[in-house]
């Protein structure tokens, strides 16, 4: 969809509004978001945050190369934990929710990371990613707040070994 189609501003209003929703209310927000209808809505959703923290890490000194890394890493990565938190709550903590829920959750947990490349505050915003995936894997799974933490602490420990040997080495 262009700027110029009749339906843009519409789907633009929808992202913001998704976006503020996400931030401010995740309880209300998650309660309410459908487990399933495909990964389009949140796939668009991911697109965008990643979009934007990319901008931002050019604007930061990063280089057209450093943009593009941090917009590729961030989709990949969102897939990975979406796996990995998938398994992780099914196999330790009987978690009830399969792929397609838990990366709508981890999709929108990433509205923080917008701001993922300002100083200080990247940091801010990653811990809230967390706490939002949590709190979506807590409504998902229907697991209690415990084994949501859990599975989310075990899938960042896990995404942080398979990272570290590569940055290691580069």
């Amino acid at each position: 969809m262009t700027p110029t189609e009749p339906g843009w501003r519409a789907t633009q209003a929808n992202l913001v509004q998704t976006w503020q929703r996400v931030m401010t209310d995740p309880h209300g927000f998650f309660a309410e978001m459908p487990q399933t209808g495909g990964l389009n809505d949140p796939g668009i959703f991911l697109l965008i945050t990643a979009a934007l923290s990319a901008v931002g890490h050019l604007i930061l000194g990063a280089g057209i190369g450093g943009m593009l890394a941090a917009f590729v890493f961030q989709v990949m990565l969102a897939g990975v934990a979406a796996a990995l938190f998938t398994v992780i709550a099914q196999q330790l903590f009987e978690g009830r929710a399969g792929f397609e829920p838990t990366f709508r959750v981890v999709a929108y947990a990433t509205a923080p990371l917008v701001l993922s490349w300002v100083p200080f505050v990247g940091t801010v915003a990653r811990l809230y990613a967390a706490y939002l995936a949590m709190r979506g894997i807590e409504r998902v799974h229907t697991v209690d707040t415990t084994r949501a933490v859990l599975t989310v602490v075990l899938g960042v420990v896990a995404i942080w070994l398979l990272v570290l040997p590569t940055a290691i080495w580069t």
